[in-house]
């Protein structure tokens, strides 16, 4: 049984969210879909979290910065989601704070280029940078990614791993997207039961070519060897559940540790509502980043 506090999500994702995906993403949709993600996100700093804002040439974005924090060596590199166009680090802040107390680290709000302003592989690029940066200040990234930014996780791994950079000490995938051509079973069975999205719909346009088999765009084409642990977590009745099942496989098949977290009841990326199961899920998410990470 869900919470009353889930069952208001539902209603408020079914009834103001859902229906603004029938218009075309164009940059007049985007630009309104970040002011309201912004508008409707609003959210008073805590007294000990410092937020600090970075504005170089090759990598942007926030920190905050968790006082007292235990775990000083270490910094979550938080990557928000939204389609690649519609997400903001703004409207985000509530739930990266809430990641860096429950895992008493730091954490970096990366704010990568998106549609219209960019194109792939721009956002693959602005969060390899904003990685190679935190390595300089930390002795361990705990990498976290809801949706989009999910996908961007793991395209930013693999390329390090390709490169044969450091990785990530861990991984945490919220809603994962492995495939941006949206042509699983469950986008389709699932597209009544998921309050939160609209199912088999045609790809973003932040990609110029969604169908390319290019594990950069498309993480389903890579094997997932190498991988440090990862979790992964998704909602029971959402339209990109097959995603994070396949990704789970895919992990188990590379021997990857991974752990596999299903939300019975709710949908895509329920961890932006206030609830019960979102401060859950954060403990969670901290309780695995902490686990063996010093």
């Amino acid at each position: 049984m869900i919470s009353e506090q889930a069952k208001k999500a539902i209603d408020f994702s079914r009834n103001n969210i859902k229906p603004s995906q029938n218009e075309p993403l164009t940059p007049e949709v985007v630009r309104v879909a970040r002011a309201n993600a912004d508008i409707g996100n609003q959210y008073k700093i805590p007294d000990d979290v410092k937020v600090k804002k970075v504005n170089k040439e090759f990598v942007k974005g926030e920190f905050y910065l968790i006082q007292n924090a235990q775990n000083k060596n270490n910094v979550i590199m938080f990557l928000h989601g939204g389609a690649y166009a519609t997400g903001t680090v703004f409207s985000r802040r509530k739930l990266a704070i809430s990641l860096g107390k429950s895992s008493k680290a730091d954490v970096f709000s990366v704010d990568y280029r998106q549609y219209p302003e960019g194109k792939h592989p721009d956002a693959q690029i602005d969060v390899y940078n904003a990685y190679i940066y935190l390595k300089d200040k930390y002795d361990k990234i705990l990498l976290f990614g809801e949706s989009a930014g999910a996908t961007l996780a793991l395209t930013l791994t693999i390329q390090l791993r390709n490169e044969h950079k450091n990785l990530p000490e861990k991984i945490s995938v919220f809603s994962p997207i492995i495939s941006q051509l949206n042509i699983f079973p469950s986008e389709y069975y699932r597209n009544e039961r998921d309050p939160m999205l609209i199912g088999a719909t045609a790809p973003v346009p932040y990609f110029d070519n969604p169908e390319k088999k290019d594990p950069l765009i498309s993480p389903i084409y890579d094997d997932f060897h190498d991988f440090p642990p990862i979790l992964i977590n998704c909602g029971s009745e959402e339209v990109k559940y097959d995603n994070s099942a396949i990704l789970n496989f895919l992990c188990q098949k590379a021997g990857v540790d991974v752990q596999w977290h299903v939300w019975q009841d709710l949908f895509h990326v329920f961890v932006l509502f206030d609830c019960p199961e979102t401060k859950l899920a954060i403990k969670q998410i901290g309780d695995f980043f902490n686990s063996h990470v010093k």
